[in-house]
């Protein structure tokens, strides 16, 4: 089968934290998965000499000889409390925390060899690379993937679907096996008198574009190193600043709409990101998913679609390091809200083609003015636990575990600086910022 693949370069490193885990269970688990199942996890991305775009390559079968997957694994019979470095991730603190970055995280247990981008993959690279790191009362997941082949969502259901089959479960069959299920829409031409799109994602002439881009190369000369960290924030501190901005805005006005926890995260660190400067005009953007919302995904629950089946809002603001929170916060939400209505869906996925076509930087920022990214995975991996594949039943040891889950997407470069990625675990949310 020969599929046409949209083009990114990213690699998705992903870390699970979880409990004892047996290595052939979820080696063999992974195996099944691709060979009798989800075969599309088995192919290769592939170049077409015509068109120029990535194509998925499967097999019409898999030999013995065929690679389906990098998997490696080690085991260490110390506890995972001796690893001086997750100390602080294993006993975090009841205050906003700001941990060492996912480079130490990466160097414990993410192979050396192992692509962080496309261009840096061996002739014949498998799709998905896994390494199992096993310590006596905890066991590392690692992966990693091509950003072309799934979002958050899509690596979480892939974890979901392999554990399946660790439980000898039969996984549900995957959508968007052989054909690309979001709709071809309307040129963004269509919409053009409708909608302005300015101050959102849009294709820039020359002159927005050099504009844009100066602008971003004129703030990497200012600040030419940036330090990363993973904040941990817990959950109880941001129910509570929830409760407390719905509170402040009611007050302003009734008809305001619902703050969620993930408006306060964004809100925290969007405050954080350029405190020290005067007011500004930021263009602030978040991913929306796609799933359950347009055709060809309607009847997605979503563990079925891996593919990337993303949408951008953006709240575009003046702001300042005494920008209130609630201010941010309400203005992220209506952006939402606003994205998530159908009309303004179909031109969002318009001018992701308009752009893609053009092959332009997805930068959302209008010139003269700055920009800040967040992608909310909280919600992609709920449910998810390694049960099946444990050594030892958790109630019989001493510690339980609660699955963490950190990542990030490329390495950080000139152009996704100050980008969040926030995950979370059962008493805290964090964000590699």
């Amino acid at each position: 089968m020969v599929q046409t693949a949209p083009y990114t370069s990213a690699n998705y490193p992903r870390k699970t934290c979880s409990h004892y885990s047996d290595d052939g269970v979820l080696r063999d688990a992974l195996d099944k998965l691709i060979r009798n199942h989800w075969r599309k996890l088995g192919a290769r991305l592939v170049s077409s000499p015509s068109t120029k775009l990535l194509e998925y390559h499967v097999p019409s079968s898999f030999d013995e000889n065929y690679v389906l997957f990098n998997w490696s694994s080690t085991a260490n019979a110390e506890s995972i409390r001796k690893v001086e470095e997750l100390s602080s991730f294993l006993s975090p603190s009841q205050n906003i925390s700001f941990l060492p970055s996912m480079d130490v995280i990466d160097k414990l247990f993410r192979p050396a060899d192992w692509p962080f981008e496309r261009k840096n993959e061996p002739p014949d690279a498998p799709l998905l690379y896994v390494h199992l790191t096993i310590f006596s009362d905890a066991s590392v997941v690692a992966m990693s993937c091509p950003h072309v082949l799934a979002d958050q969502f899509g690596v979480a259901s892939i974890v979901k679907a392999w554990l399946k089959v660790a439980r000898r479960e039969a996984p549900p069959d995957m959508l968007g096996y052989r054909d690309d299920v979001l709709p071809p829409g309307h040129p963004i031409f269509d919409y053009i008198d409708k909608e302005s799109r300015k101050g959102m994602m849009r294709a820039r002439g020359k002159r927005d574009q050099t504009a844009v881009m100066a602008g971003i190369v004129l703030d990497l000369v200012k600040a030419r190193e940036e330090e990363s960290h993973i904040a941990f924030v817990p959950a109880q501190l941001v129910e509570r600043l929830r409760k407390r901005t719905s509170k402040v805005l009611a007050e302003k006005n009734e008809s305001v709409p619902d703050i969620s926890n993930g408006d306060i995260l964004t809100a925290i660190f969007t405050k954080m990101t350029r405190h020290d400067r005067s007011e500004y005009s930021l263009n602030l953007s978040q991913t929306v998913n796609l799933r359950g919302r347009v055709p060809g995904l309607w009847d997605d629950d979503g563990d079925r679609f891996i593919h990337n089946a993303l949408h951008y809002a953006t709240s575009n603001l003046k702001i300042s390091a005494s920008t209130p929170l609630h201010e941010i916060a309400l203005s992220n939400r209506q952006a939402i809200n606003k994205a998530l209505e159908r009309s303004e869906i179909e031109v969002g996925l318009a001018a992701l083609r308009d752009v893609s076509k053009r092959r332009q930087v997805m930068l959302i920022c209008e010139p003269f003015e700055k920009l800040y990214s967040v992608s909310n995975w909280c919600g992609a991996w709920k449910g998810i636990e390694f049960s099946a594949a444990e050594k030892e039943p958790q109630v019989k040891r001493e510690h339980a575990w609660d699955m963490l889950v950190l990542g990030q997407k490329p390495r950080i470069s000139s152009l996704r600086r100050k980008r969040t990625f926030v995950i979370r675990n059962g008493e805290h949310h964090s964000s590699t910022i």
